[in-house]
C-alpha cells in the first residue's frame, strides 16, 4: 500500500514539474506520471520485501542488557 501511495505522489509531481518547468505536452506528462508512479512503486515494494524480518529484530530488543 505505501509503495502504491508514493508511486502516486512522486509521478503526480513529476507529471507537474515535467508540465510546467520541462515545458513538455500533456500526453508526455502523462506518460512521465505512469513511469515514475509505476518505478518507484516497484521500488518501494522491493524494498520493503528485501528489508530484515521484524523476528530477528524482535529477539534481538528482548534481549537483557548486563551492567
Amino acid at each position: 500500500m505505501a509503495g502504491i501511495m508514493l508511486g502516486t505522489l512522486t509521478g503526480f509531481f513529476s507529471a507537474i514539474y515535467s508540465l510546467v518547468v520541462l515545458d513538455l505536452s500533456v500526453l508526455m506528462s502523462l506518460l512521465v506520471y505512469s513511469g515514475v508512479g509505476v518505478a518507484t512503486a516497484l521500488l518501494v515494494i522491493l524494498a520493503m520485501i528485501l528489508r530484515p524480518s521484524d523476528a530477528a529484530q524482535a529477539a534481538y530488543e528482548d534481549t537483557p542488557v548486563e551492567a
